[in-house]
């Protein structure tokens, strides 16, 4: 089951449940970068920690160090890590390395940050200019990074130029405004809708020192007919050396948008490990590491197709880290939404990182759910989750129904002998979230199959918690007696109308998805609305669905 993937419970990473008569090393973050370069070493174990760090040899543009003061409220074993970066020699581009934190006497030492560093160039550093193409009436930010002047007001003094004399060009800032080398510049493109199509020209100028300057040119191409805009626009990976193939689903598949209007005839893979070919009109990427070494690659994916714009050009930007534990990173999300949010007992989840298989992608084949595959399982408060599929960057497992609701629970990955770092969850009794919206007959309901008033229809969601009876873990739904949600929730329909179901609870044979059956009532609003479930204190994310 897999889908778009949440981001929740990368909070502080120390222990859960009983310590064991041993040290044990806890880590708050598994990378750390130019802008979050400091993490937090605990104890959650017995004993004293002495924590150590290790930089690769070779490795020159990074280096760490132990010590210093946590923030107050910090447990009293803390101690801090800090990674310096001196990326000053370096040609543009993105850089990793995997850096040793270890610890004596440690039941899980050593553990592996994964230290990575984004280079960017500037007017005078390589960066030739902007090409855009753009229909009148539609707007474009391109970031850049111009040359620091800090002797100029502001730390530096741009300036934009059009060729016509149009204000179709300017430059938008964010951060401070009394440090340029803290800013984050945009090009702005906005052509007015009256604007005729055609070729346009400008340049932005840096002041980029007393002495000299540098100038970015701008070319802008005005069309009337559809464009081709490339979603996902970057593909970015980290694999283990000599890891297993990496393909869709566990790459995105590459849409050409406006969708329905334009579509991908093409696809021309350049650089190290990648391939790409097309399929219905989508272009499916694949990595193979099996030949590379560690280090960082960067390719790309030029697309064909009708639009003005095309060929498009898709970057892919590769890191190859070498043998480890497996590390989690960014951490573990619910299976349906795509924002932070809560987690339940009996939910879909995710975990996302490194190395966390040595296999090709597996998934189960049968119920119950097994507690390992390909090589890797599991581990919430020590004790191996209920797998759905497993591979080298992604695992989805239910978080078991034991999980205490009354503390944190600790999440980690085991592979082939060796245990992750842990992340923490909160889990909630509920926690409900809404992955599709069909009729009675299992059609999906979108913008072009709208549902009418008085129809019934089914949210099919993650999160509603304890049923009745209760269904082990990894276990199918039963038909009979049904598993009905402990507490029934209401569903709400735009704003204010609320419905109450006619069945809450887990979907017959499957594992971890509930269905709520639901007529439209009377009072619902038409058009475009949005559909909530709603228990007290615990609110899901807002499905759309269209009602005539």
């Amino acid at each position: 089951m897999s889908g778009v993937n949440v981001r929740w419970a990368v909070l502080l990473l120390s222990g859960a449940g009983l310590a064991p008569a041993a040290p044990m090393l806890r880590l708050s973050q598994t990378v750390a970068t130019v802008q979050d370069s400091v993490l937090q070493a605990y104890n959650a174990g017995d004993g004293a920690l002495s924590p150590g760090v290790s930089v690769p040899a070779g490795v020159s543009w990074v280096t760490a160090s132990v010590g210093g003061a946590c923030p107050a409220g910090s447990p009293q074993s803390c101690v801090l890590i800090q990674f310096n970066f001196n990326t000053a020699s370096l040609a543009n581009g993105t850089y990793a390395a995997s850096v040793t934190v270890f610890a004596p006497g440690a039941v899980d030492s050593p553990q592996t940050v994964i230290a990575i560093a984004e280079v960017t160039g500037h007017p005078d550093s390589g960066v030739i200019g902007v090409d855009s193409y753009l229909n009148p009436g539609a707007t474009c930010n391109l970031p850049f990074t111009p040359a620091c002047n800090p002797f100029s007001y502001g730390g530096n003094s741009l300036t934009v130029n059009t060729q016509d004399g149009g204000p179709w060009l300017s430059i938008v800032t964010q951060g401070a405004t009394t440090l340029a080398c803290a800013l984050s510049y945009q090009i702005h493109l906005a052509p007015p809708a009256s604007m005729a199509a055609g070729a346009y020209s400008g340049s932005v100028a840096s002041a980029a020192s007393r002495i000299s300057s540098s100038t970015i040119p701008v070319l802008m191409h005005l069309v009337d007919q559809p464009l081709a805009t490339p979603v996902p626009g970057e593909i970015n990976l980290t694999v283990a050396q000599r890891g297993p193939p990496v393909a869709y689903p566990f790459l995105p598949a590459i849409a050409l948008s406006p969708a329905g209007t334009v579509a991908a005839t093409s696809a021309v893979a350049s650089g190290a490990g990648i391939s790409a070919s097309v399929s219905g009109g989508l272009v499916l990427v694949k990595v193979d590491p099996a030949s590379l070494v560690p280090g960082v690659y960067n390719g790309s994916v030029t697309i064909g197709c009708n639009p003005a714009n095309c060929p498009v050009v898709v970057p892919v930007n590769l890191t190859i880290v070498g043998p480890g534990p497996p590390v989690i990173d960014p951490g573990v999300f619910d299976n349906v939404t795509a924002a932070w949010g809560a987690v339940a007992p009996g939910e879909v989840l995710v975990v996302q990182g490194e190395r966390l298989s040595g296999a090709e992608p597996a998934f189960a084949n049968g119920l119950p759910l097994p507690t390992t595959l390909g090589g890797a399982s599991v581990l919430v408060n020590g004790i191996a989750a209920p797998l759905y599929y497993a591979s080298s960057n992604q695992i989805a497992f239910q978080l078991p129904g034991n999980t205490p609701t009354t503390q944190t629970s600790l999440v980690q990955v085991e592979r082939d002998g060796q245990t992750s770092s842990g992340v923490q969850l909160w889990a909630f009794p509920r926690a409900p979230q809404i992955a599709a919206i069909t009729d009675a007959a299992y059609n999906l309901l979108d913008a072009n199959h709208p549902a009418h008033v008085g129809d019934a229809i089914i949210l099919w969601a993650i999160g509603l918690g304890a049923t009745n009876p209760g269904v082990p873990d990894g276990a199918a739904a039963p038909y009979g007696p049904l598993a009905i949600a402990g507490e029934t929730p209401t569903v709400q329909f735009g704003s204010s109308v609320i419905a109450f179901p006619s069945f809450a609870g887990l979907s017959p044979g499957a594992v971890g998805l509930y269905q709520v059956n639901v007529t439209i009532p009377a009072g619902a609003p038409g058009g475009n609305l949005f559909v909530k479930i709603v228990y007290p204190g615990a609110t899901s994310n807002a499905a759309p669905l269209a009602v005539q």
